[in-house]
């Protein structure tokens, strides 16, 4: 008995390592029926632990493949399986061609295989099956093993339905002998004599951690209770990086406050916890699995992040569905009972982080370009970081930069253009423009941006010329990028005019015609767009849209148009999406390529396929699928109650990924069981078969560490014009930090949480990749312009996301 419990601690108790027990060498196995390949290696070397999760009780088997030499895991795409262990899992011993290892089902319809390596010996392989037993065991009753006696151990052998697996459990009685064999080749410390004393210790109470509840609610929420349910009640803990229980019985409820308005109550017969407004700033993530809810609390001090663990599925389903109900009424102020069926099945799959897409395209493949690539930026990493901070300037250097620099070959400023009507040297030209800078400015909507108050806002990331170009105010800053993934700054063009010269500051910046001008618009003026011609640095154009329909948003016509010469550009108003031909007098919108809506639906954004097909979103949170223009759409996603802030599409037009304030929404637009691969964008979803949405979110207990709520910028996916169909990353920002997922990572996974960040002194205005590849990211901050190797982003800990000031945690 005393060997099992000193096995235990190997999984349970001393090494702070996630993965604490493992069989260190093997080969990984899937087997699908129905498959082509039936039975298919996934990892020729690999090892398979057992790894803590989170949430008390719950952990995993997962498989890790092992790294080549030189091989970086963090852009590996598909380096481990993981699987949560339960009663479901059904591990039992098994063997292949005369080797041993282990054999379990999955949750959809593959079984895996672990076949040891021959050094594994069957000791070390009897306490890994014990120690899984005993980790399906502490899932099912939510107490430590310790607790329980043979016969429920064997209860949980018996649902495995593997009459050798029954045999094992029998047959394991290790002595101090088996245990230095077992513990050997798991772990690198070496079994210790125990002291009489610190074994005392070891069995004594443990006793509970002490962390900061936030202040107790001075009353809680009333109204009419809409749903109820039970469970424990676990808080994360930052120190430990753990959720450690704070009740072991707790109520939630969602009470009806108001019409369409909710609240959640979270209370013990001891204390109330939370009375919180039902919000999108709540990060609410379910979990089926866990049988879980985490959210995020704040109150005026800081950010919290609880957990709760319902006692059973029937109260996980009602609370799943209460939320998600109460969520969607408030966001779109209407009944629940509104939608179709099959919508409000979307809306579920989008609330719940463990929802399965469709299989990733099978012509993507690993990315050997990409892997020399990162070795070669590692070893820059160094001299990069040296020159960045050389780099950084206060916002006075920055408009001293703006007004002085010279111009590159391609893009001139206003300034040097009327120096070279005027026949004045550049130096005088220098001065001009100094003086100019210092002075005040010309009313107008742009007033305040020539005064130094201005502040980075927009950016638009070029093709040709290798530019990239920020509005400052009423400026436009130039910038070049260099061979090694820099970028520095080159020019500025000093007066965004009209035709008029009425200076304005640019609400809407898109390159245009092979990168030779920038469509602007100004907020005050929504029938107008101005075009910028940037040989000359100056507004040339002005176009007047239409008298009554005020534009709200513009995209290319096409996901590669800014490298051609196509004049006519994607329109949007608040009702209308529409093709703009600058070439037509008076109206502009094209008639036979527009299409109006009777009712209001608020379209906020749009983006273009490379075929011409437009995604919409709109303040509801409604997606349409266009084919094209002039027609009505496709396919209507439902909306979730939050407005879509941005929106992108990969070139083929098989993903797209809208922006919320708190999460992304990707979506797999292709047609389940089509002969044919189309899209929503070709044809209608089956009413029935709505795509299962996944929400791209940032872990609640992350935010605790981050300390405000999440507000995304709009998401990009990086640019491929010369592979259709390789679009791998995704990058958005939110307050200090630049985020990206991998996308066949999460296809792949499953897991829409697996992302890499990185921080800034300062707060993300604006980000993209660098045009054609997505080796470096372009990060715009208020004063400041910086460009960031991926291969600097990491996985978030504790020292990453704690917010600094200073150069030091706060």
């Amino acid at each position: 008995m005393y060997a099992l419990r000193s096995l235990s601690k190997l999984v349970w108790g001393a090494n702070e390592s996630a993965e604490t027990f493992k069989l260190a060498s093997g080969v990984l196995y899937e087997e699908r029926a129905g498959a082509k390949v039936v039975r298919k290696c996934i990892y020729k070397d690999s090892e398979l632990c057992i790894r803590k999760t989170s949430t008390p009780y719950q952990y995993q088997l997962v498989a890790i493949r092992a790294l080549e030499e030189g091989e970086d895991l963090s852009d590996s795409l598909d380096d481990e399986r993981s699987f949560l262990i339960g009663i479901e899992l059904k591990f039992t011993p098994t063997t292949f061609e005369g080797a041993h290892g282990f054999r379990w089902n999955d949750v959809g319809e593959s079984t895996y295989e672990f076949i040891a390596d021959e050094s594994v010996t069957k000791s070390v392989r009897e306490a890994f099956a014990m120690a899984v037993a005993r980790c399906a065991w502490e899932r099912k009753h939510r107490r430590e093993y310790t607790e329980a006696d043979a016969g429920e151990v064997k209860e949980i052998m018996d649902r495995a339905e593997d009459e050798e697996l029954e045999r094992l459990l029998d047959s394991v009685k290790l002595d101090d002998a088996d245990m230095e064999a077992a513990v050997g080749p798991m772990s690198p410390m070496k079994p210790q004599p125990v002291d009489p004393e610190v074994a005392a210790a070891a069995a004594a109470p443990i006793a509970p951690p002490t962390f900061d509840l936030p202040t107790e609610p001075a009353e809680m929420a009333d109204g009419e209770i809409t749903v109820s349910a039970l469970g424990e009640l676990y808080m994360f803990d930052a120190p430990s990086g753990e959720f450690v229980q704070v009740a072991k019985e707790v109520a939630l409820t969602v009470v009806e406050v108001g019409k369409y308005e909710y609240c959640m109550n979270v209370a013990s017969n001891d204390r109330s916890f939370t009375s919180q407004v039902i919000e999108p700033e709540m990060n609410a993530v379910f979990n089926h699995d866990h049988g879980s809810l985490i959210w995020n609390y704040f109150d005026q001090n800081r950010a919290y992040s609880f957990s709760m663990v319902t006692v059973d599925e029937k109260h996980y389903e009602a609370l799943h569905q209460g939320m998600t109900r109460a969520a969607y009424e408030t966001l779109n102020q209407e009944s629940w009972n509104k939608a179709t069926v099959a919508s409000q099945d979307y809306i579920l799959d989008a609330y719940e982080e463990d929802v399965d897409m469709l299989p990733e395209p099978e012509m993507w493949a690993s990315d050997e370009e990409d892997e020399e690539y990162e070795e070669e930026e590692a070893e820059e990493e160094e001299v990069e970081d040296d020159e960045e901070s050389d780099e950084e300037s206060d916002e006075d250097e920055i408009d001293k930069i703006f007004s002085r620099a010279p111009g590159p070959q391609g893009v001139k400023t206003s300034r040097e253009v009327e120096t070279e009507s005027e026949s004045e040297s550049e130096s005088e030209s220098e001065d001009e423009s100094e003086s100019e800078g210092e002075s005040g400015t010309e009313s107008g909507a742009g007033a305040d941006a020539g005064s130094g108050t201005a502040k980075n806002s927009k950016l638009a990331v070029g093709y040709k010329h290798g530019r990239s170009f920020v509005v400052r105010g009423s400026r436009i800053g130039v910038f070049r990028h260099t061979d090694g993934d820099e970028i520095v700054f080159d020019t500025s063009i000093n007066h965004v005019d009209d035709t008029r010269g009425r200076e304005f500051t640019p609400s809407t910046m898109m390159l245009h015609e092979q990168d030779s001008a920038l469509v602007l618009q100004d907020a005050q003026r929504p029938n107008e767009l101005f075009k910028m011609d940037l040989e000359y640095g100056k507004v040339v154009e002005e176009w007047r849209v239409h008298e009554d329909v005020p534009t709200v948003a513009v995209a290319p016509t096409t996901k590669y148009a800014q490298m051609t010469g196509d004049r006519t550009l994607v329109g949007l108003s608040h009702n209308m999406l529409y093709r703009i031909d600058p070439r037509l007098r008076d109206n502009m919108i094209v008639q036979d390529q527009q299409q109006a809506y009777v009712t209001k639906s608020h379209f906020t954004t749009a983006a273009a396929t490379e075929s011409g097909a437009v995604a919409v979103g709109s303040a509801k949170g409604e997606i349409r699928l266009f084919d094209r223009l002039g027609v009505r759409a496709k396919t209507v996603l439902p909306a979730l109650g939050e407005p879509i802030l941005g929106i992108d599409v990969t070139s083929d037009g098989r993903y797209v990924v809208a922006t919320c304030k708190t999460y992304l929404l990707l979506v797999d637009t292709k047609l389940p069981d089509d002969a044919n691969g189309r899209t929503g964008f070709m044809k209608a979803f089956p009413q029935a078969q709505k795509p299962a949405p996944k929400r791209l979110q940032l872990k609640p207990e992350h935010v605790v560490y981050m300390g405000a709520p999440i507000a995304f910028t709009p998401a990009k996916f990086n640019q491929a014009p010369d592979a259709q169909g390789s679009e791998k990353t995704i990058v958005t920002s939110t307050g200090p930090f630049v985020v990206t997922w991998n996308l066949r990572r999460v296809l792949g996974t499953g897991r829409g949480d697996a992302y890499h960040i990185k921080q800034y002194q300062d707060t993300v205005v604006a980000d993209n990749f660098r045009f054609g590849q997505d080796r470096s990211i372009v990060v715009t901050l208020p004063n400041d312009v910086q460009s960031v190797k991926r291969s600097q982003l990491a996985k978030p800990t504790r020292e990453s996301l704690m917010i600094r000031s200073s150069g030091s945690l706060l």
